[in-house]
This record gives C-alpha cells, sequence and structure tokens, in this order.
C-alpha cells in the first residue's frame, strides 16, 4: 500500500508534463530498476513495479553517461522494443532520466512532417524540369535562327562577292578590310584584294582618283552619312561612280566605310554621244542652234559686266535650194562643209560660229567700233564666193548677211537672233551676196506688236478666237486616229493674225491662260461631237504653253475641263515643245505627274530640236515624241536629216513610246517614213487645219490623198 500511495504521488506530479505524441518519460535507479513511467505503456501496469532495463540496455546509458558520449537519440531496447532516447541523469535523486519514443513512430511522425517538405521539393523539381524543357525550346530556336543568320550572310557574302560592282570594307582610317573579287579585276591582279589588306585603299586603283579629297569626303560622310561621286581615272582612262557610306558601332562612332565602284564609261560614252548630237550638227562638227543660244546668253552675260557689244551675223546661203535640185543632195552636204570650213578660216580668232539648220550659219563677236563688224562681214562674204570645184563641177556661191547688235537693238538672244534674221531678209530683197544691219523699220514692226497686244486682250470677249483642227492618221493605213487643236484669230481691226505673232504675245502680257483654257474646253466638247461620227476611238491634242505650266493653276484648269464636258481623259494629249521640257525639267516634273494622274498622256512637240539624254527620256513618263517639222522637209534630199529621223524613230520605240512626225507634205517624204516605221502622220498631205464643220465631213469621208498608196492590214 506504501508503495502504492508513493507511486500515485509521484504519478500527481508529472500530470502536467506535455509529452510529444508517443513518448514516454522513464526515471530509473542506478541500475536499471524503473521508479517511475509517464505515462505507463499498455502492458506494464502489471508488472512496472520491480521491473527493470536489460543489463546490457543499462550498461549502454551508463557508460554514455559517464563517458560524456551522445546523450540524445540514443537507441536503445526497452522491453523488447526499440526507442531512440534523451538520457540525462539527477545526482541529488541518484535518478536516470529517459525520455524515449518509439523508432515506428518516430518514422511515421518524421514522413508526417516531410510531406510538406516533399511537396515543395516536388514542386521546386517540376518547376526545374519545366525551365530545363523551356530552355531547350530556346536554345533550340536560337540555334535555328542562329543557322538562318548564317545562312543570310552566306547569301549576303555570295552576293557581294558576285556583285558586278566593286565593294571594299575599310576601317575608319580607309585601311582595306574586305574587297571582292572585282578589286582583283581592276587591279589587273589575281590576288590584289589579298595583298590589299591592311593597306590604305586611295594606295588602289581606281580609287587612287580621289587621294586629293579623301579627308574632305571623310567630313561629308560623318555629316551625311554617305557620299557619291563620278570620277575619271588616270590610269584607265575610265569613269567610275563612287557610293560610300559608313557603319558606326553603338556609341554612333564611325568603325567603318563600305564603298562600292562602278564602272560607268559605257553610259558616260552614251551620254557623250547624246550631247554631241543634241549639240553639234553631225555634218559640219559646228554647235546647233541649242548649244548656240546657250553659248550667246553667256557671251551677252560676259559682255554686260565688261561693258561690251556683241554683234549676232546670220548668214544664209544664196540660191542653195538650185544647187541641191541641180547637183544632188551629196553635192549640197559637200557644200555646207566647205562653207562651214570658209567661216572657220574667215572668223578665226575672231568669232563664233554655229550651223542653225539647213543651210543657214550663225556668227556672233565682240566689238568695239561699227567698223569691225563690216571688216568681218566683208571678209566672209569674200572668202565664201570663191567658186569651188566638188565632183569635177564648178559652183559658184555666195552669202547674204543679216547683223544685229547689242545692247543697240536688243539684250537678250531670242531678239537678237530675230532682229539678224529680220535684216537678212533684207540683204536678200537687196540681191543677195551682201550684209545689212538692222535698222529702225523694227518701229513699223514694233507698232504692229503693240497693236496685237491691245487686240489681243479683248479678242475672247469678241468671240474673235476660233478653234481649227489638223488630223493626225496612221501613216500606214491613213485612217484618222485624232487631231491637232490649232487657234485661229481674225481681228475685227488687224485682220487674220498668224499664231506666230499673238501666240507669244499672249504669253507676254498673260492672256495665254485665258486662251488656253478657251482651247481645252473648245477641244473637249468638239472631240465629243467627233467622236459621234467615228466608230473609232479618236483622241484630241492640245498644247501646253510655259506660262501655263509655270502656274499650279493648270491641274485644275485641266481637271475642269475634263469634268465640265466629260470627255473621256486617256484621249487627251497634253503636248509640250522639247525645249520647254528640257529646261525646266524639276520644276515641271511634279505639275505633269499630277496631269498624267488625270488620266491624260504626254507628247513630247518639236522633238530633236531640244537637249535630250538618257535620263531626260527616262524621267518623265511619256507615251509620245513627236519629230519636228524640220527634219521630215529636209530628209528627202539630207541624209543627215534623215539618218536623225530614222534614229529618234528607232528610240522611241525601244522605249516603249509611239512616234508623230508632222510636217508631212509629199507622198516621198511618207513613203520614208513608212519605211522607217513611223506610227503616226501630220501634215498638208492629209489634211490642212479645218474648222469644226470641215472635220466632221473629213471624218465621214475620210479623204485620204490618192496618189499616196497605204498599207492594208
Amino acid at each position: 500500500m506504501v508503495a502504492f500511495y508513493r507511486i500515485q504521488g509521484d504519478k500527481s506530479i508529472m500530470k502536467n508534463l506535455i509529452t510529444p505524441d508517443g513518448n514516454t518519460i522513464w526515471l530509473l535507479g542506478e541500475r536499471g530498476q524503473v521508479r517511475l513511467s509517464y505515462p505507463i505503456p499498455r502492458g506494464f501496469v502489471s508488472d512496472l513495479f520491480g521491473w527493470r532495463l536489460s543489463t546490457e540496455t543499462t550498461s549502454t546509458i551508463q557508460y554514455n553517461l559517464q563517458s560524456g558520449l551522445t546523450k540524445q537519440g540514443l537507441a536503445l531496447e526497452v522491453k523488447g522494443q526499440h526507442v531512440l532516447a534523451n538520457v540525462g541523469y539527477i545526482p541529488e535523486y541518484q535518478l536516470i532520466t529517459l525520455n524515449s519514443h518509439p523508432t515506428g513512430k518516430l518514422f511515421h511522425t518524421w514522413i508526417e512532417r516531410m510531406q510538406p517538405v516533399a511537396a515543395i521539393f516536388a514542386l521546386f523539381l517540376l518547376a526545374a524540369l519545366f525551365a530545363y524543357r523551356v530552355a531547350l525550346q530556346i536554345s533550340s530556336k536560337i540555334s535555328d535562327a542562329r543557322l538562318k543568320a548564317e545562312g543570310n550572310v552566306h547569301k549576303l557574302s555570295k552576293a557581294i562577292e558576285q556583285s558586278p560592282n566593286s565593294v571594299v570594307i575599310t576601317d575608319n582610317n580607309w585601311s582595306i578590310e574586305y574587297a571582292n573579287s572585282h578589286f582583283d579585276l581592276a587591279n589587273a591582279k589575281p590576288n590584289a584584294r589579298d595583298e590589299a589588306k591592311g593597306h590604305n585603299i586611295i594606295d588602289y586603283p581606281p580609287y587612287t582618283v580621289l587621294t586629293n579629297e579623301i579627308d574632305k569626303i571623310s567630313n561629308e560622310i560623318s555629316t551625311s552619312g554617305n557620299w557619291f561621286g563620278e570620277r575619271k581615272t588616270g590610269h584607265d582612262g575610265k569613269w567610275y561612280s563612287f557610293s560610300i557610306s559608313h557603319i558606326t558601332n553603338p556609341n554612333d562612332k564611325i568603325t567603318h566605310y563600305v564603298t562600292v565602284v562602278q564602272d560607268i564609261s559605257g553610259r558616260k560614252q552614251a551620254e557623250a554621244e547624246l550631247f554631241k548630237q543634241a549639240n553639234f550638227d553631225p555634218l559640219t562638227g559646228l554647235p546647233n542652234r541649242r548649244r548656240t543660244n546657250q553659248n550667246l546668253t553667256k557671251e551677252l552675260q560676259t559682255a554686260w559686266k565688261d561693258k561690251k557689244k556683241v554683234a549676232v551675223l546670220y548668214l544664209d546661203i544664196d540660191n542653195f535650194k538650185n544647187v541641191n535640185d541641180t547637183f544632188g543632195h551629196m553635192v549640197g552636204d559637200q557644200l555646207l562643209q566647205l562653207v562651214a570650213a570658209r567661216l572657220l578660216k574667215s572668223c578665226k580668232g575672231k568669232a563664233k560660229i554655229c550651223h542653225i539648220s539647213g543651210d543657214e550659219f550663225l556668227v556672233y563677236a565682240t566689238y568695239s567700233d561699227k567698223k569691225e563688224v563690216t571688216k568681218l562681214a566683208d571678209q566672209i562674204l569674200k572668202d565664201v564666193e570663191t567658186p569651188v570645184l566638188i565632183e569635177g563641177k564648178q559652183i559658184f556661191i555666195s552669202v547674204s548677211i543679216g547683223i544685229s547688235r547689242y545692247p543697240e537693238d536688243n539684250n537678250d538672244v531670242v531678239g537678237l537672233i530675230k532682229f539678224a534674221d529680220i535684216a537678212l531678209f533684207e540683204s536678200k530683197k537687196y540681191g543677195r551676196n551682201c550684209f545689212s544691219f538692222f535698222n529702225h523699220d523694227l518701229d513699223r514692226r514694233l507698232k504692229r506688236k503693240h497693236a496685237i497686244e491691245s487686240e489681243l486682250r479683248t479678242a475672247l470677249q469678241h468671240n474673235e478666237i476660233q478653234m481649227v483642227y489638223q488630223s493626225k492618221n496612221d501613216v500606214n493605213t491613213g485612217q484618222i486616229i485624232g487631231f491637232e487643236a490649232l487657234m485661229r484669230w481674225k481681228s475685227s481691226v488687224l485682220g487674220p493674225v498668224s499664231p506666230v505673232e499673238f501666240i507669244e504675245i499672249a504669253e507676254e502680257i498673260g492672256v495665254i491662260s485665258a486662251l488656253g483654257e478657251f482651247a481645252l474646253h473648245q477641244a473637249c466638247n468638239d472631240l465629243i461631237e467627233f467622236q459621234k461620227f467615228s466608230d473609232r476611238m479618236l483622241r484630241m491634242a492640245v498644247n501646253l504653253s510655259i506660262r501655263q505650266l509655270n502656274d499650279d493653276s493648270v491641274i485644275d484648269m485641266v481637271s475642269n475641263a475634263i469634268n465640265e464636258t466629260g470627255v473621256d481623259p486617256s484621249t487627251l494629249e497634253l503636248e509640250i515643245t522639247e525645249s520647254l521640257l528640257a529646261e525646266n525639267i524639276n520644276k515641271l516634273l511634279p505639275r505633269l505627274e499630277k496631269l498624267l494622274e488625270l488620266g491624260t498622256s504626254l507628247t513630247i512637240d518639236d522633238f530633236g530640236t531640244g537637249y535630250s539624254s538618257l535620263s531626260y527620256l527616262t524621267t518623265f513618263p511619256v507615251s509620245t515624241l513627236k519629230v519636228d517639222r524640220a527634219f521630215v522637209k529636209d530628209m528627202v534630199f539630207n541624209n543627215n536629216d534623215a539618218t536623225l529621223t530614222r534614229t529618234i524613230i528607232s528610240m522611241a520605240h525601244a522605249l516603249k513610246m509611239k512616234v508623230v512626225a508632222e510636217g508631212i507634205e509629199d507622198r516621198d517624204q511618207l513613203a520614208m517614213l513608212q519605211e522607217y516605221g513611223c506610227d503616226i502622220g501630220q501634215g498638208y498631205l492629209f489634211s490642212k487645219p479645218i474648222p469644226r464643220s470641215e472635220v466632221i465631213t473629213l471624218i465621214e469621208t475620210e479623204n485620204l490623198p490618192t496618189t499616196v498608196g497605204f498599207r492594208t492590214k
């Protein structure tokens, strides 16, 4: 009983102890006998007291306590059960404390506690696997992109290597790092590009031509990003175009230059040939009218600056037509060449000469006294009139000369040539083989000009301006394909006035826009009426002047005419003279493009009399070239005119353009144009300019010249 109460008492002491689930606290004697247990393990109630631990377990506990070894997590066997225990000793009571936990429950508890950790680890593992998979995909894409980029680089490298141009890459000091195969060709050495690496680009042709301007080029590239230039080299005499750009790093600092060089000798040669054809007479080698206009303009500017005088002498070979008719055109050509040579001899060191056209020449020179001009004219007459022997035929020749002077008579090229031409007619009137100065008979002409100006301002209001139309016919079939609209003026005061007179004056006094608007509307309305009587789509050509094209209102004028009349814009042709177009090419291009956007087409009138080049012909969307009547007029008996006409037709067809030949007056001209492949003809052989009522009759009857045989399809 005493022992029981002691136990109960001791047990009450430990009631308030909190032990982890499955743990048992033991109080043991020094020999392993059980003094107290809490809680009492199942199966121990009847034999707890007086029971002791096994000798082996007790020895293990004592050994660890005495030796100071592990006192925690000690593996023991208690009552046949394996436990993990924490061991302690209470010297005051000579008791051993043992806090044990069955290993099975301990593992189960560990598993429960590890579940959150395992879940977290599993999530981490899944995330790692997902990241690995994404990394593989990204790596695959990067590999694909790298392969694609490498492929593009390879293609780009091939393209550069096989480029028809020379491509060189240098560092920012112009040392060569790369050059394609054309570098070898330019230097006539198979391995030139390999030897050139590390050397300055200007040490090798054709880049040597840039030696004296390489610093300037560098500065320009640093400012604008690129440099373009065309240079003729000294080592082979060829022309090259240079295009140089830069490569920069992320800090916008230039690291490299890329130079592309193209051999443009062929283009330059073609341009030079075109320039020669456009500016020099092929028969005599003298400057033509256009070139002379430019040169004489500069001469007048210099004379004005230096306060000098300029004389303009207009020459015409007397009875030249008789020579052609009597001896043939080949003899006529030789005569022109001989006269040109004699003029060069007479004027050497004194004056400049040009071949205007046909049998007309122009001479101009600075002078101080009128006697100098008289002396020059006398010398020319004397040198030219010596008889010549051509192909065994003695030919007597002479020239007539008209003279105008700057600044006495006029101060511009057009006026001086015009007045010299007027004076020339005076010489012809006086019997030829002489010269005449322009005189004050000009007053009469000026008075007429003023009268025209006055009456022209009210001509529209008085219904004095009428439209006439000249047919444009298929050269091969003779069929009418359209018309050119022309203005005629019959003044109630002055009578009939030639367009040659009033059109120029209309531009000067600013009424050309009103006249042009009237002509365009009337032509559109009449075309609609003409179309009713034809089973073919007819076209109408209307001329535009420089005054009209210099005004933005020309766009609205054409647009309004189309909208108000209802004419099909594709049947409307706008004619512009070649000289007008060439002299204002940059200014007129935007307006012409807007006019073409309306659906109209563009025709270059008087082609062959102005400047033409490859760039000019390809800059504008031209559909038709109109050969100047001057070439058609003399083509039958002038080989040069015939050759030039044939060349223009071939060139136009090569550029997908149609060709109109104007001024056709006889069947010989038509036959030659048919042979050359000309598309459209215009001239008195088909029809003179006629009023509206007669046009309808012409369409209905299709009056064709009966003396000409047209080809049939």
